[in-house]
């Protein structure tokens, strides 16, 4: 039997939470899938954090500018007529053109993810074009997509439209083995582990930081981007950066407590990863970040503008160590029982099998 086909596209394959679990499902799904992998602005250095992975990574970039490019749809149009995939999977507003490409009697079954938005395309305040543009482009019939978030699905179907049978909530899942929580013993060690983009703001976490006034504390930032030069001008004393690292699990097993400070999530990747390690959790309330945490972490969990509730979050947490291993623990247990790798994986290659054409995958499904 010859093995599935994907083509993934994404609107960038710089390393980031979407290109993450696409790493991790690629590895689990294991040699009967092969995965094409298009980056709309050409960057494929995502590959880098899985050498292993017998990727076919496609050269090439698709043409900035309008929304719908003549351009754009003829090369989409010919990589899937050369390619001839089983199943199509675009990423995020960069691809969305490959939906009005991917169309007439040809069609590949298609799967959209949506994983987030910038800082223009909250859901309080989304771009009112790219509104218009995705309710008219999800109304394509046999298009099903994606979210990691109850919030985001609420988007789709408030907002975008989006019949419920086909929009399918997947939460993300990490491989928990590899964050065995460790005893946190010491100076306390607030760390997070975040791409340095403005809506990350890290700027508020290192106010933060300096406003709780932790003794002895350290504030470690795992992560680079464009951020970076002006978040280390604005640092200070105690905080330290790590850089983007493939493996963060050394990184938060240095942790006491796990940060964020976005104005803007889903269900972030980073999240599960400090809970599955055992971390106790100060963040901001956005995205299902409150759902996320265990009952008990949620009074530590503070609006996103909030500067000052956050610093209380990180200076109440630091100062009652009993309460931080608790925390930890608890939220240790729940990554494993709600967020575990197996369960994600499953729920993704059900539905990609449910979408694909093929006669001896209708076989399966029927037996």
């Amino acid at each position: 039997m010859q093995p599935f086909r994907l083509l993934w596209v994404f609107s960038t394959f710089a390393l980031g939470g979407a290109q993450r679990r696409f790493l991790t499902l690629a590895e689990a799904l294991g040699p009967g899938w092969r995965h094409g992998v298009f980056a709309m602005d050409g960057c494929l250095d995502a590959a880098r954090a899985a050498p292993h992975l017998p990727l076919d990574l496609i050269e090439g970039r698709a043409r900035k500018g309008a929304l719908v490019s003549r351009a754009n749809l003829a090369m989409m149009r010919s990589m899937l007529a050369d390619r001839r995939p089983d199943l199509l999977l675009t990423s995020n507003w960069g691809s969305v053109e490959w939906i009005l490409a991917n169309a007439g009697g040809a069609a590949v079954p298609h799967i959209h993810f949506e994983d987030g938005f910038g800082p223009d395309e909250r859901p309080d305040a989304q771009n009112p074009k790219r509104l218009w543009t995705r309710r008219v482009l999800f109304r394509k019939p046999g298009l099903h997509c994606v979210a990691p978030s109850q919030v985001l699905a609420d988007v789709y179907r408030r907002d975008w439209k989006l019949p419920a049978r086909r929009l399918h909530l997947i939460p993300n899942g990490v491989d928990c083995t590899r964050f065995a929580p460790v005893p946190r013993t010491g100076t306390p060690v607030i760390g997070t582990v975040a791409a340095l983009r403005p809506e990350k703001r890290i700027d508020r976490l290192i106010d933060a930081f300096h406003a709780a006034a932790i003794p002895d504390a350290t504030l470690l930032i795992v992560g680079d981007g464009p951020e970076r030069a002006a978040l280390e001008a604005r640092a200070g004393q105690g905080v330290a950066f790590a850089g983007a690292q493939d493996d963060v699990a050394p990184f938060l097993a240095r942790m006491t407590h796990f940060a964020m400070s976005s104005d803007t999530e889903q269900m972030p990747i980073s999240l599960v990863e400090a809970m599955a390690a055992g971390l106790p959790v100060a963040a901001t309330d956005v995205g299902d970040t409150m759902a996320m945490v265990t009952p008990e972490n949620r009074p530590f969990v503070t609006p996103a503008a909030d500067t000052a509730a956050l610093a209380r979050s990180l200076a109440a947490l630091a100062a009652d160590p009993a309460l931080s291993a608790c925390l930890g623990t608890a939220n240790a247990a729940r990554a494993r029982a709600d967020y575990a790798l197996d369960g994600m994986v499953s729920r993704y290659e059900t539905l990609f099998r449910e979408r694909m054409e093929r006669p001896e995958n209708a076989a399966r499904a029927v037996g």
